[in-house]
């Protein structure tokens, strides 16, 4: 259900406002027929926002203008605000009537004819607080760094949305009558305020009520190390006293075996791939007290498997050697905690049905059903008996919503690939929304590998003003826990994707070196680690004679992964670097068709550009050049390939791109004002002599200077 469905009581839908604006997460504006008019430029949206903010109060000029141009005179400022006024007015438009009260000295939003999803959560009431859709994101996560003045605001605005829900989940704790609801709004709570005592003491109380020793001695434990490695301390008086009535039911075996068995077979799972073993004559529930397995997790992932009556290709037993291999693969990944597979049959129902198995935070549902003769790209082709694999994966902790789902067709031959892919999915979506989950959290409250997934956050709005930020979490949370697998992978594709827009020698060589150091270290310690050999072979194609080694590297992985997969990208890139083109751009067309919205092709889109370019798709480097400047319009190293671009497409059919060549040179000269067509060869000097010329001649004709500090 969309958050505009719930309409106050009362509320017509004829009485509907017609513009809907959505401040969580990146600002967006719609009409009600769904139509998109959003504006586009940074200032317009945060004048939008400030007004959607303002509690339906006006808001003068001089506010409006001290926000969005702190560093420019009064005149300048207020200038530049009537400016935006008429763009604002323009974006708006569409609408056919004027939403905003425009007044000499004041504006605000016409209340009876917008809606603004915050308001719901800011105006939010004790009873209704759980009526109203979890969300863990950010407000107006497009407008950072826009203005000092109004970073400053934003900060504000967030606390104040923070503190409100925090305030409202307290207060209906105390409240609700429910137990149920009492637990869901603790969850919450929880999620919104690690440290919130008061959420942890009602969820181990009720815990403790139910005799449910083996989930309140996990929940215990999260409570013990969430409060020592945030504040290195124990929880309080109040939370100790609930935690040793949980330990005190364990010693007089209160605690259900059937939910002992399953606690077994977790840490099991865990143990064998960490390293930590359970010492002999322990119960599972001891082992937990004692040593913890969620120390350095940051999710849960469980498995449902409904097995059709029919399988035509693929046996039980090649079918449990898939969630085996996927379990101890996703365990090794070193951020999640893993929940053995749960098998049902078809039409039994769901796993939330079962009261011993654990609840998860993410759930990977799978069917296996007779297939089709559909081939799967980048796999064997699929026979007439092949076996239809039906993946999806859930975020159980915001109502269910699909993070990703896939269908394959698989055999026998094709199972290990198939299983080797969708780890590597289920492992980058959970990371990915994770990292969005953390946006609204204090740095210093984050643990060490919240801290590599707040970066992870950062890294992929792949804007350069936010890569001190990522250095300084990422360095802090090495610091409190150096070999943790997931920070020396989040480190070494931070280190890389800054690389791209160091254009000082000695910068992007020592960025290309550490992250070389610490794919590496993350490779020794995890050499089964397939995403770590991946991002290794990547960087030694950047260094003067490693390029082969990176190459070999590849053909080592290659029989153990599909190709259809990330190594399909690395390998058109590895393609490149050799001066074979041709099998480069067969490369990287089968990865784009294979995973059109794969993360990765965002994260490293600076070179899938350059691919697309030096390889004659000139319209599609455009395109994604484009995007991606919209997105973030300081990106040198976009800039400088759009250029290109452009350039190139004038040759091949004799388009005028002028207009956009001088405006993308005029953004170069306020960025970079001392980049030359010298200082961008150096920094593709490990592309081959043919790529190298055909480049220096492009960025030359589109008019940058050779070797000037300025452009022509």
């Amino acid at each position: 259900m969309s958050l505009f469905e719930l309409t106050k009581p009362g509320l017509r839908k004829s009485d509907a406002a017609i513009l809907r604006i959505e401040l969580l997460g990146s600002m967006s504006a719609h009409m009600l027929d769904g139509s998109v008019i959003t504006p586009t430029g940074a200032k317009t949206r945060g004048l939008l926002a400030i007004l959607a903010l303002s509690d339906r109060r006006t808001v003068t000029r001089r506010t409006l203008a001290s926000l969005l141009w702190s560093r420019r005179s009064d005149e300048q400022a207020r200038a530049s605000l009537r400016q935006e006024i008429h763009r604002l007015a323009e974006a708006l438009s569409p609408l056919g009537t004027d939403i905003i009260d425009v007044q000499r000295h004041t504006l605000a939003l016409k209340p009876v004819l917008t809606t603004v999803d915050a308001e719901r959560y800011l105006n939010a009431t004790t009873s209704g607080i759980l009526k109203l859709p979890e969300t863990a994101a950010t407000l107006l996560t497009d407008l950072d760094s826009v203005d000092p003045a109004l970073d400053e605001w934003l900060s504000a605005q967030r606390n104040r949305l923070r503190e409100h829900l925090v305030t409202t989940l307290e207060q209906a704790l105390a409240a609700l009558p429910e137990t149920e609801q009492r637990m869901a709004v603790a969850a919450r709570l929880l999620r919104l305020d690690r440290l919130n005592e008061n959420a942890w003491q009602a969820q181990l109380r009720e815990l403790a009520r139910r005799n449910d020793t083996g989930a309140g001695l996990l929940a215990a434990e999260q409570c013990v190390i969430t409060f020592r490695d945030t504040l290195d301390a124990e929880p309080g008086p109040g939370t100790m006293a609930i935690i040793s009535e949980l330990r005190a039911q364990h010693a007089n075996g209160k605690a259900g075996s059937e939910s002992a068995s399953w606690m077994a077979e977790s840490i099991a799972h865990a143990s064998q791939s960490s390293g930590t073993y359970r010492a002999a004559g322990l119960s599972s529930a001891e082992h937990i007290a004692r040593h913890g397995i969620l120390n350095s997790h940051i999710a849960s992932v469980g498995f449902l498997h409904i097995q059709g009556a029919q399988l035509l290709s693929v046996s039980a037993d090649q079918a449990d050697n898939l969630f085996d291999f996927l379990i101890i693969q996703l365990v090794q990944f070193g951020f999640l905690s893993v929940f053995p597979c749960q098998k049902i049959a078809p039409g039994t129902g769901s796993i939330a049905a079962s009261e011993n198995y654990p609840q998860s935070d993410y759930l990977v549902e799978t069917r296996l059903q007779p297939g089709t003769t559909s081939p799967v790209e980048g796999l064997a082709r699929a026979p007439r008996h092949a076996t239809r694999l039906t993946v999806r994966l859930t975020d159980r902790r915001h109502g269910g919503v699909i993070v990703w789902a896939e269908r394959f067709h698989v055999t026998p031959e094709t199972i290990d690939a198939v299983a080797s892919l969708m780890t590597t999915e289920i492992a980058w979506r959970i990371a990915v929304t994770e990292a969005r989950n953390t946006t609204g959290r204090a740095a210093e409250d984050l643990l060490p590998v919240e801290a590599g997934l707040r970066s992870l956050a950062l890294i992929n709005r792949n804007e350069p003003a936010v890569y001190s930020q990522v250095e300084t979490l990422l360095e802090r949370g090495l610091q409190r826990d150096p070999e943790h697998p997931f920070l020396l992978l989040v480190s070494a594709i931070f280190r890389l994707i800054r690389s791209f827009e160091q254009w000082n020698e000695t910068a992007y060589t020592q960025d290309i070196e550490a992250a070389t150091e610490a794919a590496r270290q993350l490779v020794h310690a995890m050499p089964e680690s397939m995403i770590g050999r991946l991002i290794l072979a990547r960087l030694l194609l950047n260094i003067p004679g490693e390029a082969n080694y990176g190459a070999n590297l590849l053909a080592e992985i290659a029989p153990a992964t599909p190709s259809a997969g990330l190594i399909a990208a690395i390998s058109a890139y590895s393609k490149l670097v050799s001066g074979d083109t041709d099998a480069a751009r067969s490369s990287l067309e089968l990865f784009i068709r294979s995973h059109a919205t794969h993360p990765f092709a965002d994260l490293f889109d600076t070179d899938f550009v350059l691919l697309l370019l030096l390889t004659g798709c000139t319209e599609e480097a455009i395109r994604r050049a484009k995007t991606s400047i919209s997105t973030a319009p300081t990106r040198v190293a976009m800039l400088v390939l759009y250029l290109a671009a452009l350039q190139k497409l004038q040759y091949e059919d004799g388009t005028d791109t002028e207009d956009e060549k001088a405006d993308i040179k005029g953004r170069l000269a306020c960025l970079a004002p001392s980049l030359s067509v010298d200082t961008v060869m150096e920094h593709y000097s490990h592309l081959p002599a043919l790529q190298q010329l055909m480049l220096r001649r492009l960025l030359t004709d589109a008019g940058l200077s050779e070797t000037a500090s300025v452009l022509n």
